[in-house]
């Protein structure tokens, strides 16, 4: 507001001038007589022709600046169109990616699970639960502690169910224990949330002479009756403490901070 009145006084002032120099080469031209004359109004009409010249300019220069502005203005607009076209056009690329390694995991596991595809679309307000909510329900055919699985790995079963939505408790909760063993060396245990740090997992109730490696294989033993056996749990980062108290701390290969969609298993062909 304070930029247009400055403009606005400018503009006025530039147009007085106008009016003067107009008149004031009116006014010279009705005197024109004899040399001597001339030579006296020599000064005052160069000075007129300058100021003039320099209003002139000024006043190209006064468009020059408006229409630059205008011009700046319209390539902000279009940066900022151009950004949120690429940001939408990344978040395309990112979906389109996560739903091929998902079809791939569907195609790649078809022959043994019937799988029911469900996106997150809420997850717990505090780090005590890890639970996520997902947007299929009984209307589905989903039921509770039907298994949920990513493309990567495990994620956790079913604890509660709605007509459209169902909550999902992770691996990651103390709740959410699973039977486990090391796929190398078949060395049983149970996988729950761990304390060593957020997002780990810990395989307790090991054998008192199981010789664990960092970098082994941990998945779903089979035992309990909900998960089936062979799905892809996460790998051992460190063993701790001996005896009956050793136990392995276990990196899961789902990135549960970035899970968006995940799979049910509505149906298992496999044998426990």
């Amino acid at each position: 507001m304070k930029r247009s009145s400055t403009l606005y006084k400018k503009i006025v002032v530039l147009l007085a001038v106008a009016v003067f120099c107009i008149a004031l080469a009116r006014l010279t031209s009705l005197f024109t007589g004899g040399v001597l004359f001339n030579e006296l109004l020599a000064p005052v009409q160069g000075g007129i022709t300058r100021v003039w010249h320099k209003a002139g300019d000024y006043v190209e220069y006064i468009g020059h600046a408006r229409q630059i502005s205008d011009e700046n203005e319209d390539l902000r607009n279009q940066v900022r169109e151009l950004t949120w076209e690429n940001n939408r056009l990344q978040e395309y690329v990112s979906e389109n990616h996560r739903l091929r390694e998902l079809l791939d995991f569907k195609e790649r596991y078809a022959q043994q699970y019937t799988l029911l595809g469900a996106r997150v679309i809420s997850r717990a307000p505090n780090t005590l639960s890890s639970m996520v909510v997902i947007d299929r329900g009984s209307k589905d055919g989903v039921q509770k502690n039907m298994v949920a699985v990513s493309n990567a790995g495990l994620v956790g079963k079913v604890i509660a169910v709605g007509p459209n939505t169902a909550e999902v408790l992770l691996i990651l909760d103390r709740e959410g224990a699973a039977g486990a063993l090391v796929e190398e060396t078949r060395t049983p245990g149970v996988v729950e949330g761990a304390e060593e740090g957020p997002g780990l997992l810990k395989m307790v109730s090991l054998p008192y002479d199981a010789k664990l490696q960092k970098g082994e294989m941990v998945v779903t033993s089979g035992m309990g009756g909900i998960f089936p056996p062979g799905l892809p749990i996460g790998k051992i980062t460190k063993v701790e403490g001996s005896g009956i108290n050793k136990f392995a701390v276990v990196q899961p290969l789902v990135d549960f901070d970035r899970l968006e969609e995940l799979f049910l298993i509505t149906e298992s062909r496999q044998s426990q």
